[in-house]
């Protein structure tokens, strides 16, 4: 496996199309960014597997903070693959001036713990928006 990091903007279109089609949730914020070809902000960690991309993690600044997002191939969950990428962000210090990210859903939350960062969870309200989860 192979991990790089980068910038989200830079993603190749051929990479963007790839992703949309293949590695994220139906509906979700950034399959709709992906789509509308918005400039993506904020950086990306790919994990390939003989080429192909099988897993991302990534982070932009939202409401002050950085979101902590990942999804993963099918074939390649409970291999560590959301945490290498996770990593890989974390490593190259793009959490490192915040006191939180934003996760929103459980699954991030124990990654955003796994890797020792504290976090703010949000959850979507009944008109769309996002507000933060009642604890």
């Amino acid at each position: 496996m192979e991990l790089f990091v980068l910038p989200t903007e830079r993603l190749r279109s051929s990479e963007r199309n790839f992703i949309f089609d293949h590695l994220t949730r139906t509906g979700s914020d950034f399959q709709k960014k992906l789509l509308d070809g918005d400039i993506l902000t904020g950086t990306i960690a790919i994990c390939l597997d003989q080429g192909e991309i099988i897993g991302w993690a990534r982070t932009e600044l939202w409401r002050e903070m950085p979101t902590l997002e990942a999804f993963v191939s099918p074939a390649y969950r409970r291999r560590g693959v959301a945490t290498l990428c996770a990593a890989g962000l974390r490593t190259e210090g793009v959490f490192r001036d915040y006191e939180f990210v934003a996760v929103f859903r459980t699954t991030m939350a124990l990654l955003a713990s796994r890797l020792g960062l504290l976090y703010a969870a949000f959850d979507r309200a009944p008109d769309g928006s996002w507000v933060e989860a009642r604890k």
